[in-house]
Order: structure tokens, then C-alpha cells, then sequence
């Protein structure tokens, strides 16, 4: 990763890992240049093995049917346990995300069901039918206020949810 990077190059690193998709042209008017002297900088970024690539944030699809949050109490909270539940009911097709967690509840599964019918039977073949579920509560989900992970700034709204 040779080339000497100056105060430019780095003000023009910075704008494309906000948006990746300013032309040099934006680009230019924020670091003071012509866009083709940006555009010969951003070669030489890439070239050197600095700019790596640019990658675009597609909305995630709308999840299909409940969402349903379990939060359950387990019997105990031996390594065995907790380790069985992981390989059991946290292995089911209906559970999207599970985590051990503290508090109230021990362990808090993200169910994706077709519908509350769904829900009835995973809870009667995969909860009421293990004796390390001491007891549960369930939240659905009515709509989701906000997506993406640590790399988003602040909170990503729906369409819906915009304010008009």
C-alpha cells in the first residue's frame, strides 16, 4: 500500500465511506479540486490498495408473516443446559436469532412464524415439551421501527414510520 496519502486523499477517503456514491465532481467541491484531479486521486487510492471498493445498502425485504420474541426461564443455568437448548430448539427453522442473555429472561429466541396457529405448535413442540423452560413470555411484533447493525448512524426509519 505504497503512495503518500496528504490531507486531500484523506478528506476524500472520508466523504466516500459516508457515500460512496458522490461523483468526483461533489467530491471535488468539498476538498477544493477538479473532479478530474479527484478522479486521478481516486485511481491512485485504488491502485495503491487503499480504496478497496464502494458497496451499496440494499433494504432488507420485509420479513413475511409474525415476528414473535420468546423470552424464556430456564430450570437452571448449567453449561449442559444451556448447551442442549442451543443444539436443540435454537437449531429449529422458525428461530432467526437466540441469545443467552441476563436479566428477567435467560434466553430470547427471534421466532419468524406463518401465523399465531404456527406460533401454537412451535411452542407445543419445542417449549411446553422441554422441562428446562421453566417459563415463557412472548412479544410479536407489530412492525419494525428500525434495521441495520453497528455500522448504521442512528436509527434507520421504514417507510412507514417517516415522519411526513
Amino acid at each position: 500500500m505504497g503512495g503518500a496519502r496528504d490531507d486531500r486523499d484523506r478528506q476524500i477517503l472520508d466523504l466516500l465511506k459516508s457515500d460512496a456514491w458522490l461523483t468526483y465532481a461533489a467530491l471535488g467541491e468539498h476538498v477544493c479540486l477538479s473532479a478530474s484531479a479527484v478522479q486521478r486521486r481516486v485511481e491512485r487510492l485504488i491502485a495503491d490498495g487503499v480504496l478497496l471498493g464502494a458497496r451499496a445498502e440494499v433494504a432488507a425485504e420485509p420479513p413475511e408473516g409474525l415476528t414473535v420474541y420468546l423470552l424464556a426461564e430456564l430450570a437452571d443455568d448449567k453449561a449442559a443446559t444451556i448447551r442442549r437448548l442451543a443444539e436443540g430448539i435454537c437449531r429449529a427453522p422458525e428461530v432467526r436469532d437466540a441469545h443467552y442473555v441476563t436479566g428477567e429472561a435467560d434466553m430470547i429466541l427471534r421466532l419468524q412464524l406463518s401465523d399465531m396457529a404456527h406460533y401454537d405448535r412451535f411452542v407445543a413442540t419445542h417449549v411446553n415439551a422441554d422441562p428446562a423452560i421453566r417459563r415463557f413470555k412472548t412479544l410479536a411484533s407489530l412492525r419494525s421501527l428500525a434495521r441495520g447493525g453497528p455500522a448504521s448512524a442512528g436509527c434507520k426509519r421504514s417507510g412507514q414510520d417517516r415522519p411526513g
